[in-house]
């Protein structure tokens, strides 16, 4: 009778995990392509921001322009044949902000900011693909290592980190310094000019 209610235990016990792993979001975390499109990236931008998040010197300005990639990525995005395309203008925007911007911007940065501004045009273009299907969130990262969500800031953070040795190169020759002009050269002395 002891050895019944332990085998009667076990197999509710195991019902339950069947239970558990059935659950979408459970199915979706375990599946090897999920992790490589999507949960990897998440680890990586989230282990970038927490070291980096503190060296960003213009937050009101990075923040201005993650909002413009995130409604870039809203607006030209349009479901084709292989699934979810939009147009991913954080790829052009950090590497250009980490170059002009230099030690306010740090490079690594390019990664997670390329990651949000693609992960969410990707959240509601699954979500409109809900209504469609049922299937929320299996689109999400769906493609591995060929998806959007892994490629992008990957590609963003090499070009960004490429831009940056060719701005420091630059700054050492006197280009985007702000240095490089001092108040006597550029005829401002502090006396009014147009007295004279």
């Amino acid at each position: 009778m002891h050895t019944l209610q332990t085998l009667s235990a076990m197999a509710w016990l195991h019902l339950e995990y069947l239970q558990f792993r059935s659950l979408p979001m459970i199915i979706y975390l375990t599946d090897p392509l999920s992790q490589e499109g999507a949960v990897i990236p998440f680890l990586i931008s989230l282990v970038l921001s927490l070291k980096y998040l503190r060296r960003i010197q213009d937050q009101q300005i990075i923040m201005g322009f993650l909002l413009f990639a995130i409604t870039m990525g809203l607006f030209t995005q349009y479901w084709g044949i292989t699934g979810l395309h939009l147009f991913t203008g954080g790829l052009m925007i950090w590497p250009v902000l980490v170059f002009l911007l230099d030690d306010s911007l740090p490079w690594p940065m390019a990664y997670p900011l390329a990651f949000i501004g693609t992960l969410i045009p990707d959240l509601y273009g699954a979500g409109m693909m809900n209504h469609w299907t049922g299937r929320w969130f299996f689109g999400v990262g769906g493609a591995g290592f060929q998806d959007g969500l892994f490629l992008v800031p990957l590609e963003t953070v090499i070009t960004a980190a490429l831009l940056h040795k060719i701005g420091i190169y630059l700054r050492k020759h006197g280009y985007f310094d702000r240095r490089a002009i001092s108040p006597e050269r550029s005829g401002f002395n502090g006396v009014d000019q147009r007295s004279k």
